[in-house]
């Protein structure tokens, strides 16, 4: 079974968004394993909190009762993130998130963001469509 780091952005839309439905319904059904670091958790707080407390306890709840396997950050991640930053410059909650899928050998992050571009080497980032080939 193949495995996505799913980054932050994509989290929110995995729960709420009909263009993700594909993707959460493989997730769910376990025919693709979707990793999620820890810090995730806190961009949402931080993120959907200052919108809508409620929406933000709600996609918490949901992600907790999910099929997504949270990763915790470990020293290594820790480290690795830390080297990431340091070489790529991007910033550091992105450079944990990215850190957790390497470390744990995963091979495609889910993202829209550029900056993951500069890691592609270590961790290929890939858009929705890409995800879906993947199930």
């Amino acid at each position: 079974m193949n495995s996505i780091l799913i980054d932050t952005m994509h989290i929110t839309d995995l729960l709420l968004e009909d263009s993700h439905f594909e993707l959460a319904q493989a997730v769910q059904n376990k025919k693709i394993t979707g990793i999620v670091s820890v810090i995730t958790l806190t961009e949402l707080v931080k993120t959907s909190g200052m919108k809508n407390k409620d929406l933000m306890r709600s996609i918490l709840y949901r992600l907790i009762c999910s099929n997504l396997i949270f990763l915790d950050v470990t020293q290594k991640i820790a480290i690795t993130a830390g080297e990431i930053r340091l070489k790529y410059d991007i910033p550091t909650a992105d450079s944990l998130i990215a850190a957790t899928g390497i470390v744990e050998n995963v091979k495609h992050i889910l993202t829209d963001d550029e900056h993951f571009e500069a890691t592609k080497g270590l961790i290929k980032p890939i858009d929705l469509k890409a995800a879906m080939r993947l199930v």
